[in-house]
Parts: C-alpha cells; structure tokens; sequence
C-alpha cells in the first residue's frame, strides 16, 4: 500500500506586533533629572544615508549623545530590563545589547523638527539591529505635531504619546516623526543589535 509522509507542520507564529510600548520606567522628576543631563551635553545636528550628511526636508532634529557611566548607568539599566521582557513576551528575537549610546533627540518647532519615513536598518559595517526604541520624554499638551507614525502594510498607525512609554519595534519597520508645529518634543532613541536576522 502506498503511503508517502508528509513532514510535521511547524508551529503557526502568532502575528508579531507593528509595536508594543511598556510604561511606568521612570518618575516624573527622574523624566525631568534626564532631561536637564541631556541638555548639558554637546549638541548635534542629526545626519542621515550612508554619506551621513544633513538633509532638512528628511530629517530636522539635534541629538546629544548619553554614554553609559556613573552619572547614566541608572538610566540604562532600567531601559533594558524592559526591553528584555518586552523582547521576550512579543518578538523573541535573539538580541545581545546595544553598541550605540542612547541619545536623547529634540524636534523642535521653530525648526518644523521631523524625521521623514525610514527604517533603522543597519549598514553593512554595523551590527544588526533588531530592535529600536523611542522613549518618550515630553508631555503632549505642550507641543503639536511629532507623531511617531508606524507603516509596516501600508496603514499608518499612531504610536503613544504620554510621556515616559517606551516604544519598541522592530528595525525593518517603516516610521516616521512628523513635523513638530509648536513646542519641542524630547525623546530618547536606542537600537537593540545580535546576531544577523535568519
């Protein structure tokens, strides 16, 4: 009698989540203590591509990177415990760390400050990201615009905004900021790298 096997179907991947936030990290003085540091730091104006140069109609923002030390290591610590289990109970990727500072981000008004659709895909020099995360450090009722905006098939969906929800996504996902039309949005912005995506 004839008979060919067919192979055990893998199991079925439930549908990962566009995004997927987690909140109560830090307090609203500890929001503010970060803040004040970060304004203390040298500012940059954030390039974009491969060549790294300032585009405005892609990108208006200053960024003030926040290395891992004795005035920091708090701040990093509570971050990436709630990665970890955010990784964990959403997308299981295999992650190893961050090989990036934080930097804390600021889109301000006056300078309609946006970042135009992207993703966070890594060169090819850099170690994979997998991850990426926007923590949201601004109240909303003080500013207009500066929405993070996700498109991962074709419909846009509106990421929170209260302050202090850490957003996290993953790398490959198409997002934008949108212009920011009054006040100035804070943020702060990390990638999560591991091995190459298989």
């Amino acid at each position: 009698m004839f008979h060919f096997p067919i192979p055990p179907r893998p199991p079925v991947q439930a549908r990962t989540p566009n995004f997927v936030w987690g909140e109560g990290l830090f307090t609203t003085a500890e929001l503010d203590k970060i803040n004040a540091y970060a304004m203390t730091l040298p500012p940059k104006q954030v390039t974009v591509g491969m060549d790294l140069v300032y585009r405005p109609e892609m990108n208006r923002s200053i960024a003030r990177w926040l290395p891992p030390g004795p005035d920091s290591a708090w701040i990093y610590q509570k971050i990436t415990s709630t990665v970890a289990l955010l990784n964990a109970q959403h997308y299981q990727f295999d992650i190893t760390g961050m090989d990036e500072p934080l930097y804390h981000i600021t889109y301000p008004a006056d300078d309609l400050g946006h970042y135009d659709w992207h993703t966070d895909v890594s060169t090819d020099d850099q170690p994979t990201r997998k991850l990426s995360i926007t923590f949201q450090m601004t109240d909303p009722a003080t500013y207009d615009g500066g929405s993070l905006e996700m498109n991962a098939d074709g419909d846009v969906e509106v990421c929170p905004r209260e302050r202090g929800k850490l957003i996290l996504f993953p790398s490959f996902q198409l997002h934008r900021v949108t212009p920011v039309t009054r006040g100035v949005r804070n943020a702060l912005v990390a990638w999560i790298v591991g091995p190459p995506l298989r």
